[in-house]
């Protein structure tokens, strides 16, 4: 499958996105190759109507699922999970 229709998505992109769609941003995985090269990146956003428990069990899964599977097919490493606490602010 050719990959012309990516491109690099901008913050704005991502945060009209997220907005859209009323989820709550949750963490970012990034995944380096052994040169150190940034191969692949995910970022997870939640409904806000899940539990606290819930949402971190679904965190927790998707890291693992998604982790394993960069991993094998990338032959990557699980370079940093970040997780993001501090709240935008609001333009007034």
């Amino acid at each position: 499958m050719a990959n012309h229709h990516l491109r690099p998505a901008t913050i704005r992109e991502w945060e009209a996105a997220i907005d859209a769609a009323d989820l709550l941003v949750g963490p970012s995985f990034g995944f380096q190759s052994v040169t150190g090269d940034w191969e692949a990146a995910v970022h997870v956003a939640t409904g806000d109507n899940l539990t606290d428990d819930v949402r971190q069990e679904l965190i927790e899964e998707l890291r693992k699922a998604v982790s394993e599977t960069v991993n094998r097919v990338l032959r990557t490493r699980t370079a940093r999970v970040t997780y993001s606490t501090a709240q935008p602010q609001e333009n007034r």
